[in-house]
């Protein structure tokens, strides 16, 4: 009897389960690494220059945090992984936290981490992206902004906007949910405009100085031209009239998205609504997933929803039947597509780091010398830290939202030409869409290496390894 009574006083323990199922979720189902997360780090380890040799149109806080992980762990998954699996405790910890401090209920706490444990891995939260990492600071931002609006007071209003400052600087969708706020405060409080500005200021001055900070160490560097370019004029303004870079959802898609968000909705037949913002806060934070749509783009989303969840839910024993019709059909949609998920991703291994890829990249460990420069085309990009290769400056994805700017053609085909790479790997391009991932040829680039390399011998049944005619 006392051991019980330990336990429900001490009810935080209800999360430790919680996050342990999370944890065999995690570990049981396919981890995305995304390229990107340790070609970046590893070509800036060696002397790359971020956005001049570098091409990548992302903010610069957690591509350095990730270049001091890099030197300290490696560049193989288990590490990067393990990177992963923390934070995504850190959002459960956040959602946890938050509603508990909102309801002062623990069952609802729970019940809002359960929802997100169940259902944020079947939404592609067990992979390594900006968005994920944002999702913490987003969920703490939630809370203080309704703080604000229930009690005014302005700390609350600022610590608000400081933890969306720094999410700005880890990745630029952030401003839709910046737009929304500024938005919600002036319909609903648009008699203390002026005084709400000016208390502003004072984010907007962190905003400033961490932006000077960045455009001095760039200017120091000599690519601050390609910093701009890069993370404010190419993403924010350039990139949606890019070839091949808007990537629309299907109807089936944009249903599936609206489920959890219309399930959260639909538990509001057991009581009024009352906190308007958390029902519709959900809302600007679908946007993060455009406008190239993918299902993990939408972790702060589903943290969102689990707020009004944990939030708005009351279970009413005079409940009828008709009531729990709505919620419970669309709870089953979503265990339909969760478990669908879980049976095409269970126990799979790490994407893009299978075995095709690391037996590629102990081949070219074997045939190449450590000083030889690679060039990847069309091929996997993970390579080059896995083998240990460089490739000539400047390096990109190819990607045509960034092949097709300006002179980056010319200059990767000038670089190759005088830097002479003795190998190139090549994966032969598909034949579909001419800007569809895959079978884009980047035409300058793709041309001069059909003119000066052929192909030597095949490294798996995608890749080939070419040298100079």
């Amino acid at each position: 009897m006392i051991l019980i009574k330990s336990i429900y006083k001490f009810k935080e323990i209800f999360l430790l389960p919680l996050v342990l199922l999370h944890l065999i979720l995690l570990i049981n189902t396919k981890f995305t690494l995304w390229p990107e997360m340790v070609v970046y780090p590893y070509l800036a380890n060696n002397g790359f220059r971020l956005y001049q040799d570098i091409i990548n149109p992302y903010p610069p806080a957690f591509l350095l945090f990730l270049n001091i992980f890099g030197k300290f762990f490696g560049y193989f998954p288990l590490p990067f992984q393990l990177l992963t699996w923390v934070i995504i405790v850190l959002c459960d910890f956040s959602i946890y936290i938050t509603v508990l401090k909102i309801t002062k209920n623990y069952y609802n706490a729970a019940l809002a981490s359960l929802f997100f444990v169940i259902f944020s891995v079947p939404f592609g939260i067990n992979g390594l992206w900006f968005d994920l990492v944002q999702t913490p600071f987003l969920i703490f931002s939630i809370y203080y902004f309704y703080k604000y609006l229930n009690f005014k007071k302005i700390i609350d209003f600022q610590k608000s906007f400081y933890l969306v400052v720094i999410s700005f600087f880890i990745k630029q969708q952030v401003l839709w949910i910046v737009i929304f706020y500024l938005a919600f405060i002036i319909v609903k409080e648009k008699a203390r405009i002026f005084k709400i500005a000016k208390d502003l200021l004072y984010p907007f001055g962190l905003f400033c100085f961490l932006l000077l900070i960045q455009f001095a160490y760039f200017y120091k560097l000599g690519t601050l031209k390609d910093f701009i370019f890069w993370t404010i004029y190419q993403p924010l303004i350039l990139g949606s009239s890019l070839p091949g870079y808007v990537l629309l959802p299907s109807i089936k898609q944009i249903l599936i998205a609206l489920i959890p968000l219309l399930f959260a909705w639909s538990m509001n037949l057991f009581s009024k609504p009352k906190n308007l913002i958390l029902m519709i806060l959900p809302v600007p934070l679908i946007l993060f997933a455009f406008p190239r749509f993918d299902y993990f783009h939408l972790i702060s989303y589903l943290a969102g929803v689990s707020l009004v969840i944990g939030v708005t839910f009351k279970f009413s024993k005079n409940s009828q039947i008709k009531q729990l019709f709505i919620p419970l059909g669309l709870a089953a949609l979503l265990i339909i597509f969760s478990v669908h998920f879980f049976k095409s991703n269970w126990q799979q291994p790490v994407r893009f780091f299978e075995r095709d890829t690391l037996s590629a990249a102990a081949f070219l460990d074997t045939v190449t010398t450590k000083d030889s420069l690679i060039y990847i085309q069309n091929g996997p990009d993970q390579l080059l830290p896995l083998a240990d290769r460089l490739p000539p400056k400047p390096w990109a994805i190819q990607f045509p939202w960034y092949m097709e700017i300006g002179d980056l053609q010319s200059r990767t085909v000038a670089s190759i030409r005088n830097k002479n790479p003795q190998f190139v790997v090549f994966k032969p391009y598909d034949q579909k869409a001419k800007y569809d991932l895959g079978s884009y040829r980047p035409t300058l680039i793709a041309s001069y290496l059909d003119e000066n390399y052929q192909n030597l011998i095949q490294i798996n049944s995608t890749l080939w390894l070419r040298v100079k005619k």
